[in-house]
């Protein structure tokens, strides 16, 4: 599963920019242009998918890209504490069956699925595997071509006033 959901980035009559998931109905942010509204947009999916893990709730298969959405990633850590949880969901794997496979102690079974943890990318994969899926990093654009083609806002230049000695 990758995990990457489609967002679509409108501008208000104010001139900021809404963000929405239709993966997610709850999640909503804005920005002040489109570099910030991207910055939100990927703290929001964040918050999102460990608020849903935290309390046990489904997280759902990401939907096909509709014209005019853009797709929003998680934050690596963050991917792979989802795509252990997802696995263990479709799996039907306990967290103690886990920490048998990973022969780990209660506590840091604990740490690896607490979604605010850090837990280092390569216990991750272990436990992914361990799972029975492995994992794969692809490699994006740092922007998506709407937010890098956005034009920083222009300054005006004032020229200082020269006051004459008295």
């Amino acid at each position: 599963m990758k995990i990457a959901y489609p967002a679509k980035f409108e501008a208000d009559d104010g001139g900021r920019v809404l963000v929405t998931f239709r993966d997610f109905p709850e999640a909503a942010t804005d920005g002040a242009d489109l570099t910030e509204a991207w910055q939100e947009a990927i703290d929001l999916l964040d918050s999102t998918l460990m608020f849903r893990m935290k309390y046990r709730e489904d997280i759902p298969r990401p939907s096909r890209t509709q014209k005019g959405e853009v797709v929003v990633t998680p934050d690596v850590g963050v991917s792979m504490k989802i795509a252990l949880y997802v696995t263990m969901q479709e799996t039907k794997i306990t967290p103690a069956e886990l920490t048998r496979r990973l022969a780990v102690d209660n506590r840091e079974m604990q740490r690896i699925l607490n979604p605010y943890h850090a837990t280092k990318t390569t216990r991750m994969s272990e436990a992914i595997a361990a799972a029975g899926r492995r994992t794969s990093i692809e490699l994006l654009p740092a922007l998506p071509a709407m937010v890098a083609a956005e034009k920083p806002a222009r300054k005006k230049r004032t020229r200082a006033k020269r006051v004459k000695a008295a």
